[in-house]
């Protein structure tokens, strides 16, 4: 059996279009840190930080305005950013306008992937989904490296063409989400009663309720949009301007002739789901806010349900934390001689490489091997262990080699590894009507373990500039 399971035609184009869109978000922010150099010679870092601060701010917020705009207009906003990052910085003098242009390549990658992650929900628990649009989000390092190479120095062209010509990515990126992706399955949506169940009678005597933009199945639309599936119980509700919760009958059941049990299908799906401990009807308890979607909590609900994923936020920022200070810290002042200064660009240049090979090989597997709790908690503590190594080896010198490009593919094979299946397994431990929020809300975790890296990797730098008595380092210990 294929590792991708029973994939059905529409499945498999699922698939490729997470993979595409996951290329296509990352890859705008690789080719402004691919030409960091070009923007700001004499400030690399501030880069660096323009590449991530403001992707932390669109998904730390995300889960409190997200429920309220639908994913065509923010796929769309994200393609508007993208064009919008790439002219600016080409078509600016200043490093001010140009570093805003790197900030809006910042704003559509936050927003491209928490909404991406927060879609894949739309599809169930299967790891599918999951996982292409990790492998896209990996292979995007390879691809926009190949790409500033490829334009920029084999064919010659100014970094401001290079940088115009990704445009395309921007137009390549909403055909991929309006033309490629199939809508997802439709989910029931019960209404509840005052005892906690869901029959035929109240839900139809229920009238018109409020629509949950959350909760409505999708389906593309002719004018470009989203809408629900047709023939579906939303689509119904939607076109009726009523409730989008499953009140429909069947056949034979008539007026006071409720379905067996009193109880519709979309009742049973998700009383059945309901997690131990949860309250029925006006009982609450540790688990009764796992029966409520996050729409219909306030803002403290929301982050107490956010600071409630810390066993999958807590690897995501400790891996991207150590990772990153190992790049944009002790990859720097290592080089053979470390006190060569084209050594040392050579050993950034293939370190990177084999990192991102690495982050790509990982992230496409979670088909294939899905690990527990234990070994997600694992894997961030190995690649802090391989900073602290790559710290001591920078300073004392004892395994001092091109040999070093292993432990970086490593470094790049648990990156990748904790980022795949922390997700997939955040997609299977939370309540199915807490998902959608939940893959948004984790999200953040990872963009917060980068900012704070970047600080740090500007103190490692300077201190082992120090040691080895290397000139030219902005911060001196």
């Amino acid at each position: 059996m294929s590792v991708f399971g029973d994939a059905s035609h529409s499945s498999w184009r699922t698939l490729i279009a997470f993979g595409l869109l996951g290329l296509f978000n990352n890859i705008s922010y690789v080719i402004m840190l691919a030409g960091a150099n070009s923007i700001s010679a004499a400030a690399v870092g501030l880069v660096y930080l323009a590449a991530v601060g403001p992707a932390i701010i669109v998904k730390a917020s995300g889960p409190y305005w997200f429920h309220a705009v639908g994913y065509p207009p923010r796929m769309a906003a994200a393609a508007a950013l993208m064009s919008g990052s790439f002219c600016l910085v080409a078509l600016s003098a200043s490093r001010p306008l140009q570093l805003l242009g790197v900030a809006l390549a910042s704003f559509q990658g936050g927003l491209g992937e928490a909404s991406c992650l927060a879609l894949s929900a739309r599809y169930g628990s299967d790891r599918g989904p999951i996982t292409l649009w990790s492998s896209g989000t990996g292979f995007a390092g390879v691809a926009g490296y190949a790409w500033v190479a490829a334009l920029h120095v084999w064919a010659g062209l100014s970094f401001r063409t290079t940088l115009l010509a990704g445009n395309v990515l921007a137009g390549a990126w909403l055909a991929t989400f309006f033309l490629l992706l199939r809508p997802p399955p439709p989910r029931p949506v019960p209404l509840p009663t005052s005892d906690g169940e869901e029959d035929d009678d109240t839900a139809a005597s229920a009238g018109p309720a409020p629509i949950d933009p959350e909760r409505v199945p999708l389906r593309p639309a002719a004018a470009g949009g989203l809408l629900p599936r047709s023939g579906s119980r939303s689509a119904l509700a939607v076109e009726a301007g009523g409730s989008h919760a499953a009140t429909g009958r069947g056949a034979g059941a008539g007026p006071g002739k409720p379905k067996p049990g009193g109880r519709t299908a979309a009742a049973l799906s998700i009383q059945e789901r309901r997690p131990a401990g949860a309250g029925r009807g006006g009982e609450t308890g540790p688990g009764a806010a796992a029966s409520l979607p996050p729409s219909a909590l306030g803002p403290l609900g929301r982050l107490c349900l956010t600071l409630g994923l810390w066993p999958f936020t807590v690897p995501l920022f400790t891996v991207y934390l150590a990772e990153y200070s190992m790049q944009s810290g002790a990859w720097t002042a290592i080089g053979f001689p470390v006190t060569d200064a084209a050594a040392r660009h050579a050993f950034y240049i293939y370190a990177n490489w084999c990192y991102q090979a690495g982050v790509f090989v990982s992230r496409s597997s979670g088909m294939v091997w899905q690990p527990g709790m234990a070994a997600l908690w694992a894997m961030p503590a190995l690649q802090a262990g391989l900073l602290f190594f790559f710290l001591h080896d920078a300073v004392v010198h004892w395994w001092y080699g091109w040999t070093l490009l292993l432990p970086c593919f490593l470094t790049g094979l648990l990156g990748g590894a904790v980022y795949v299946n922390a997700f997939a397994l955040l997609s299977r431990s939370v309540p199915p009507i807490q998902r959608e929020f939940s893959m948004a809300a984790a999200s953040v975790a990872d963009s917060l373990g980068i900012a704070c890296a970047d600080v740090a990797g500007v103190l490692i730098q300077g201190c082992l500039f120090k040691i080895n008595r290397i000139p030219g380092a902005d911060y001196t210990c």
